[in-house]
């Protein structure tokens, strides 16, 4: 697809040594002590289309705690959002899931970690927090499992819930807003791999869905589904676990022909903790009817029938594996980004066809300049789509804007 592709930068910083005597080798602590890294390694974790101001909000990975701004397209320019008044030196992200609620118009977030094990007991827990992008006022509703972080929210605005992923143990936690309590709902990790969803959903039912991984404490031989579906409905406070979880790479049954492989693009899957396809979610979005499209780590689009359960591939997205990035315009066209090292890529798809477009390179035509990855999408009503680029080791990342 032909398409006008902008960066958008707010720090600029060029990093060196990742490769030499960083990756493998440093501690958080060493991170914090190098002024270019504490400063200069941001990524865009969350971004969020507010269509009351017409802002896009992202929620950074920064080290120094600065981690929310409103960047405005029409004139280009970044408003820091000042949330080092309540942030402490462990609030180092907001990782995913940047939610607006319609009843009141503030967007609501958990902060997630860099730090390590040893200092787990100095480390308060991930906050949850309401912001107010008409006031600029922040409130923290509190920290709903000490001494943990929050990877992703989930929100059932209509009963006033917050859920949250905890990391890095891997709970579900649920947040009533009108009490402030929180409680422990439910562990879906095992002792040998990572299995919650990158972010769950609630439908239009009140159920949450995510992903768990299944221990068998009594066979060292994982089954052929370690990763698979549940979801929890609030009212009979029950959760029922699917035996089955979302598409994999290898499944030849599918609904479209997989979108054209980018020249040079081949799986990068191989030399990290994701090289066996069990088809971890890196991604969910609800349509607000009965389907939950889902990305997979190894780059598949999927959908899940919320009265059934049943899951159907779509297709064959990312080349290089990775698919953490859905959103979805105003007409239901759905839009999913993802990508490593440098080769990313965005479609663009309307359920109601067959064909699923690619938009190409992503590249600024202007410098050459492309994203190392892409975490998170927001799309808004004119159809452009603004990606947050994320763990690149060279520079900062930017913000980016894709225009028909």
């Amino acid at each position: 697809m032909k398409a006008r592709i902008r960066h958008h930068i707010l720090r600029d910083y060029k990093l060196t040594g990742w490769e030499e005597h960083i990756q493998g080798q440093w501690h958080y602590r060493q991170l914090l002590a190098d002024p270019n890294w504490f400063k200069g390694w941001i990524s865009y974790d969350a971004v969020t289309w507010n269509p009351e101001d017409r802002k896009v909000y992202c929620g950074l990975n920064s080290l120094d705690g600065d981690l929310l701004y409103a960047f405005d397209p029409a004139t280009g320019e970044y408003e820091c959002k000042h949330t080092q008044r309540w942030s402490d030196k462990f609030d180092s992200k907001i990782h995913r899931t940047l939610l607006r609620n319609p009843h009141d118009g503030c967007l609501y977030f958990g902060t997630s970690l860099l730090h390590d094990t040893d200092q787990q007991h100095e480390a308060p827990g991930g906050k949850l927090v309401k912001f107010d992008p008409r006031t600029g006022d922040y409130d923290v509703l509190g920290i709903p499992f000490p001494h943990q972080y929050l990877q992703s929210i989930a929100a059932d605005w209509e009963r006033g819930i917050l859920y949250a992923f905890s990391y890095p143990a891997e709970f579900i936690l649920r947040f009533d807003l009108a009490t402030r309590a929180s409680r422990v709902l439910g562990y879906v990790g095992n002792a040998c791999m990572f299995a919650q969803a990158h972010n769950g959903v609630v439908d239009k039912h009140g159920n949450l869905w995510g992903t768990y991984a299944e221990t068998r404490a009594f066979d060292e031989t994982s089954s052929s589904q370690p990763i698979r579906l549940f979801k929890y409905h609030p009212d009979t406070d029950r959760f029922t676990w699917y035996d089955h979880g979302l598409s994999r790479k290898a499944d030849r049954q599918q609904l479209l022909p997989d979108p054209p492989r980018p020249p040079g693009a081949e799986s990068l899957l191989a030399h990290t903790r994701h090289r066996d396809d069990f088809a971890f979610c890196d991604a969910m979005l609800y349509d607000g009817d009965r389907t939950i499209y889902a990305g997979t780590v190894a780059g598949v689009l999927c959908r899940i029938d919320t009265e059934t359960a049943r899951v159907e591939k779509i297709a064959g997205i990312m080349a290089t594996g990775r698919f953490p990035a859905l959103a979805m315009d105003p007409q239901g066209v759905l839009y999913g980004g993802g990508g490593m090292n440098g080769h990313t890529q965005l479609i663009r798809w309307d359920p109601r066809s067959d064909q699923i477009e690619d938009y190409g390179r992503l590249a600024d035509e202007r410098t050459g300049e492309v994203p190392a990855r892409i975490h998170e999408i927001a799309v808004d009503d004119q159809g452009r789509v603004y990606l947050g680029e994320n763990d690149n080791h060279h520079r900062s990342s930017y913000l980016w804007s894709v225009a028909p």
